[in-house]
């Protein structure tokens, strides 16, 4: 396991192997995980690994082999496709209670995106040759989580196809309504993210941004100050979306 620093492990690992990825109040989609049988659990939980990572620092890399899956048990990570000229693009944001894997598993096993933590993140690493082994014995747990895959995938499709089809106001409302609708549920909701990372979401360049938000200020529809934004005229803000 040589992506994984001993150093990272998390003290409590030994204690939480069982119950932190399959109680219904702890991490994971534990629906998934509740499908298992206590021998299938006995042989995924038996060398799996609680790992803290602080903000900023990658979770899963791009381009390389897909060995684990990943629940991530609190904070918020983003799912970046990295360009070689070094343009990234932010194609969903993970939050506590999610499970990933980098995209690729199966196929060829190498990750087709980078997993970075946002905040401090808390996960647990699965070891994929006996996640493999175990679906083609629980045909239940394997659709589960073929289904749980797909809405990952058909998710960031829809991100890639507004990308592609709006204009920048329709992007960058599409930024501000996800953050509050989909990842902080609340409104106003705190500032976490830079302006580069709110530009790497909206698929623009951060002056293209800020030029764009200080724009819906201006008109109204939102207010922004250092550490929050609070969006004012949801209506409207959701018609720029669906307008594009």
């Amino acid at each position: 396991m040589s992506e994984i620093q001993e150093s990272t492990l998390c003290g409590h690992c030994t204690e939480c192997k069982y119950d932190c990825c399959f109680s219904n109040q702890n991490c994971g989609d534990s629906h998934i995980f509740g499908l298992l049988t206590p021998e299938e659990l006995h042989t995924l939980m038996d060398n799996k690994r609680q790992i803290h990572f602080r903000s900023g620092e990658t979770i899963l890399k791009q381009n390389t082999p897909l060995t684990h899956l990943v629940c991530i048990k609190s904070g918020l990570a983003k799912v970046v496709s990295e360009d070689p000229k070094g343009k990234n693009l932010i194609l969903q944001i993970v939050k506590s209670n999610s499970i990933f894997t980098g995209g690729g598993s199966i196929v060829d096993d190498f990750r087709h995106f980078t997993v970075a933590a946002i905040t401090d993140v808390d996960c647990c690493f699965i070891d994929t040759s006996r996640l493999y082994n175990t679906l083609t014995k629980n045909s239940a747990f394997a659709i589960e989580l073929l289904k749980h895959s797909n809405n990952q995938h058909l998710k960031m499709l829809s991100t890639l196809i507004n990308l592609s089809n709006k204009y920048m106001p329709g992007r960058v409302a599409d930024t501000l309504l996800y953050l509050k609708n989909n990842i902080f549920e609340t409104n106003p909701y705190d500032f976490i993210l830079s302006k580069q990372e709110l530009a790497d979401m909206s698929g623009m360049t951060k002056e293209s941004f800020i030029r764009s938000l200080k724009e819906f200020e201006d008109s109204g529809l939102i207010h922004h100050s250092r550490n929050t934004i609070e969006i004012l005229k949801e209506s409207e803000l959701t018609e720029i979306s669906r307008n594009g």
